[in-house]
């Protein structure tokens, strides 16, 4: 049912905002015609009405449109959602040239959890490193999940060196917590240059963290001054 609403927004929306047109000509029809001396009164309930279901209608489909941006296990928001927001942070720092980062992150040998504890444990892994991500991030940065085990934050209006700072404190708090089986994770981290797209950023990130895993338990950053 959920994965239903999430795919046909539109759809769901335009069917609420039908029920709603419906009801509304049916009380001005019948009110009308039928009750004439009651007309202004049914008229200006016919108004409230149209306002309550207008309102009802637009809370509806923005619940929706939130649900469909998040991801299902974790909560956190999904890919769409962090394309979406990659994009427009890209937009933002180049019009007021305020420092942009972006980590992505892998959990190292994941597949090892999976078989020797089973999918449950597993999913559990990914909850509480989502946990983690979330309390060791502002509430400007957005956490993504990219998919599997592997996740992507953007930092808005940070430097570097601070979003190396907090990559490396998901680092240490993943590795020392038993929610997450004392696994490890590798991060790639990269400061946004000035005239990179989307593509690139993806590119250099995805780079640094093939450079990560080939460590393990390790952070790696392009060069930044």
């Amino acid at each position: 049912m959920k994965r239903f609403f999430k795919r046909n927004i539109s759809l769901v929306s335009g069917l609420l905002a039908a029920v709603v047109a419906i009801l509304i000509s049916l009380l001005h029809y019948y009110g009308n015609t039928y009750f004439p001396e009651l007309y202004g009164f049914i008229a200006a309930f016919t108004i409230i009405l149209f306002v309550v279901g207008a309102v009802f209608v637009g809370r509806a489909f923005e619940k929706l449109k939130r649900t469909a941006m998040l991801d299902d296990l974790t909560q956190l928001w999904n890919k769409r959602y962090f394309n979406i927001r990659l994009a427009e942070e890209l937009e933002r720092s180049k019009r007021k040239g305020s420092p942009l980062c972006v980590a992505y992150v892998d959990v190292d040998d994941f597949k090892t959890i999976n078989d020797k504890y089973g999918h449950v444990v597993g999913d559990s892994v990914l909850i509480n490193m989502a946990d983690i991500f979330k309390r060791n991030t502002r509430n400007l940065d957005i956490v993504s999940r990219w998919g599997g085990d592997e996740f992507v934050i953007i930092f808005p209006d940070t430097t570097p060196r601070y979003g190396l700072l907090i990559a490396n404190r998901f680092k240490k708090a993943v590795a020392g917590s038993k929610d997450c089986c004392y696994t490890t994770i590798s991060v790639g981290f990269v400061d946004i240059r000035e005239g990179w797209e989307v593509e690139d950023v993806l590119r250099e990130v995805d780079f640094m963290l093939q450079k990560a895993k080939t460590i393990k338990n390790s952070v790696v950053a392009s060069d930044f001054n």
